[in-house]
């Protein structure tokens, strides 16, 4: 293995990489808008068709719009690997306008989703290529899955992770990459997220003139809403949230319903999910008025990644490519959760955080460092190679 070959491609890559996000960044794709994500998915094919030997395929779901599953396979393969990034945003129609990507003094390149989760796409993408070009890439079936729905907990993807999990020994996550001092932390461990809604019906009246005749739903609330904080967890970083809420009509009525919206995060461990769903039920095992009607519903936006022995060992490769690279590479820690909790979920180890670092995800002031562009293509092309 020539790691000054691998060096010099991806130094000549990097402009093509940045360019390409440049694109990317100037297209509105917010989760379920089909016609951005249609952009999206004609530039990422091009770019994949350059790969040798890639067989490249959409899944479709109505409402959602095309999964990218693109494949290598050779001969004989000893294995299967799956690499995956996400290719929507949480930003609406007309943002990309506003706020177009440029490129700073300071060699960031700032632009929607160029962190989250774009970068991905460029160093997964141009890593394969430069190591399918040089005849390093493992004897394995490489799978490479571009989704569209991640910012939405994945709702169609995971149906498509599922299947491609079969008989997959690791996943390839390609967040943007983790700071650890001067190096990079690879992530094995994140954890997960539920979501849900609740819905209280009580029994309108007049303020004034009947109100002992009302059942207030906001009331009602006011009980879950502190209940529900009461389930907070400090020590163990697990956090109940509410938000938003809303109910009745003028305040000369006494409300007759009321909504909140919820969300439980930093759970640890797939096991400790039930806890949670207990606790979540037990909002409408009982109310203050008995009269009041309580109605809760909630679902997995991610389970948990959790820390695995193959996870640790796929990491050592990562470790072990840094060195050849000159790079420090370790292990690492995130709450926040990703598609690789998903893969975990399937039963298939994953390592994410493989793509660049990146600031300010979520926010206008998204931007990616570009020379750790280079470093995690180069990072991951060696690993392909010593896999």
């Amino acid at each position: 293995m020539d790691i000054l070959k691998i060096k010099e491609m991806a130094g000549d890559c990097l402009d093509e990489q940045v360019k390409l996000l440049e694109r990317f960044a100037k297209i509105d794709c917010e989760s379920k808008d089909e016609a951005g994500n249609r952009k999206v998915v004609d530039i990422a094919k091009d770019v994949l068709s350059s790969i040798n030997g890639i067989e490249i395929k959409e899944v479709y779901f109505e409402g959602t719009g095309a999964h990218i599953v693109a494949r290598i396979v050779p001969v004989n393969p000893d294995g299967k690997i799956v690499i995956n990034c996400h290719m929507d945003t949480v930003f609406p129609a007309g943002f990309a306008e506003k706020n177009p990507p440029y490129v700073d003094d300071e060699n960031w390149l700032h632009g929607l989703g160029v962190g989250d989760c774009k970068g991905g796409f460029a160093v997964s993408a141009y890593a394969v290529k430069i190591a399918s070009e040089l005849g390093l890439l493992p004897n394995k079936e490489i799978v490479m899955i571009y989704s569209c729905d991640e910012e939405i907990g994945s709702v169609t993807s995971s149906v498509v992770f599922e299947k491609e999990a079969r008989g997959a020994e690791c996943a390839f996550v390609f967040e943007g990459a983790v700071k650890k001092g001067d190096g990079y932390g690879i992530v094995t461990e994140r954890r997960g997220v539920i979501l849900g809604a609740l819905d209280i019906t009580g029994v309108e009246a007049h303020a004034g003139g009947a109100y002992l005749d009302g059942h207030s739903a906001i009331k009602e609330l006011a009980h879950k809403i502190l209940k529900y904080y009461s389930f907070n967890d400090y020590d163990r970083q697990i956090y109940y949230n509410v938000a938003p809420i809303s109910g009745g009509r003028p305040n000369g009525v006494v409300a007759g319903d009321a909504h909140m919206e919820f969300c439980v995060a930093g759970l640890p461990t797939n096991e400790s999910f039930a806890e949670a769903e207990a606790n979540i039920r037990s909002l409408a095992e009982s109310n203050e008025d008995p009269v009041c009607k309580t109605v809760v519903e909630y679902r997995t936006l991610f389970p948990a990644l959790e820390r695995t022995k193959k996870g640790s060992e796929m990491c050592g490769i990562a470790e072990k490519a840094g060195k050849l690279l000159g790079m420090h590479v370790e292990e690492a820690f995130e709450p926040t959760a990703t598609d690789a909790n998903w893969f975990c979920y399937f039963g298939v180890p994953a390592i994410d955080a493989l793509g660049p670092i990146s600031y300010g995800i979520h926010t206008t002031e998204e931007k990616i460092y570009i020379p750790s562009v280079k470093d995690m293509t180069e990072l991951f092309a060696v690993m392909l190679a010593i896999m």
